[in-house]
C-alpha cells in the first residue's frame, strides 16, 4: 500500500489546489487526479443526486487500489460524505470550510464563509456553523456558484475585469469582516483577485489544512511511500480538450486520459 496512489478528484480544477499542495508537501507520493467533468458542477446538484455521483465514482476509483480518496470538494464533503464512509474500505478525507481556523483569526468577530449554492442552502453547513462557531462569533454566507464555471472555463486567466465584476456583486461591502473561509477548491484560484478587492479580509485557503490531515495520517499508519518522485495521472471524464486548455494555462503538463464510465 506505501506505493499506491493517493487519489484526489472534483467536478473540475478544484482539485488543483489541493494536487498542488501535497505535491509541495509529499513529493514521493504517487497521485491520480480525476476531474468529473461529466458531472460539473457539484455545487448546484441536490443531497441524492451528489450522494449517487460520488459513491458510483468512489466504486469507480477503488479499481486503482488507492491507499486513500479525497474528495476536494466542499459541497459532498459536507452532505455525503458520513453517509459514504460507511459504503468502502478506503479510507476517505474531505475538504471542509476552515472554520476553526477562522475563528482564531478574526478581531471583529465577524467571518464570512464563500461556498457553492448547495453548500450554503444545506442544512449540514448550517449544524457545522451551529457546532464550531460561538454565538458571539457573527456569520455571514456568501454563494459563489456563479463564478465557479468561469473558473473552470478558464475565464479567471483571460478576463480578469469580469471575475471582478462578479466578486463585487458576490460580496458586496464587506467592511465589518475581517476573515473569509474559501469553502470552494475553485476559488483559492482568484485569491489575488480577492486579495486586491479587499485587502483587509484574510482569505483561507483549506488545502494546507487537509494535506497536514493526509501526512499525519501516512505517517501514523506507516503508508508514506519510501521511493522518491512520485508520478500524477490525470484523468477526465468529459470535455478533454477545454479541460486540457486550462491545465496548459497554468502550467500542468502532464498527459490527460478520458474516461467513459456510466451508472
Amino acid at each position: 500500500m506505501n506505493y499506491s496512489p493517493i487519489i484526489v478528484f472534483d467536478s473540475g480544477i478544484g482539485s488543483i489546489s489541493v494536487v498542488r499542495e501535497l505535491k509541495k508537501e509529499l513529493p514521493n507520493e504517487n497521485l491520480i487526479y480525476f476531474a468529473d467533468k461529466a458531472n460539473f458542477p457539484y455545487g448546484t446538484k441536490s443531497q441524492n443526486d451528489l450522494f449517487k455521483i460520488v459513491n458510483n465514482t468512489i466504486k469507480y476509483l477503488e479499481r486503482f487500489n488507492p491507499k486513500l480518496i479525497i474528495i476536494a470538494s466542499n459541497t459532498p464533503t459536507i452532505q455525503v460524505i458520513d453517509k459514504i464512509r460507511s459504503l468502502t474500505t478506503i479510507p476517505l478525507f474531505g475538504v471542509k470550510p476552515p472554520i476553526k481556523n477562522a475563528i482564531k483569526i478574526t478581531q471583529k468577530k465577524h467571518i464570512g464563509i464563500m461556498a457553492t449554492e448547495s453548500s450554503i442552502n444545506s442544512k449540514e453547513l448550517d449544524k457545522l456553523i451551529k457546532s464550531e462557531i460561538p454565538q458571539d462569533i457573527f456569520v455571514s454566507k456568501f454563494n459563489a456558484s456563479s463564478i465557479i464555471p468561469l473558473r473552470d472555463e478558464g475565464t479567471f486567466l483571460r478576463n480578469r475585469r469580469k471575475i471582478k465584476s462578479f466578486l463585487t456583486q458576490i460580496l458586496g461591502n464587506i467592511d465589518d469582516i475581517d476573515v473569509i473561509t474559501l469553502s470552494s477548491t475553485h476559488l483559492p484560484f482568484i485569491i489575488d483577485q480577492l486579495n486586491q478587492l479587499y485587502p483587509q479580509v484574510e482569505f483561507l485557503d483549506p488545502a494546507e489544512l487537509i494535506v497536514k490531515e493526509i501526512k499525519k495520517f501516512l505517517l501514523s499508519n506507516n503508508l508514506n511511500n519510501k521511493l522518491k518522485n512520485g508520478k500524477m495521472r490525470i484523468l477526465v471524464s468529459d470535455n478533454k480538450r477545454e479541460f486540457q486548455e486550462t491545465l496548459r494555462q497554468i502550467g500542468i503538463r502532464e498527459k490527460i486520459e478520458e474516461v467513459f464510465w456510466c451508472f
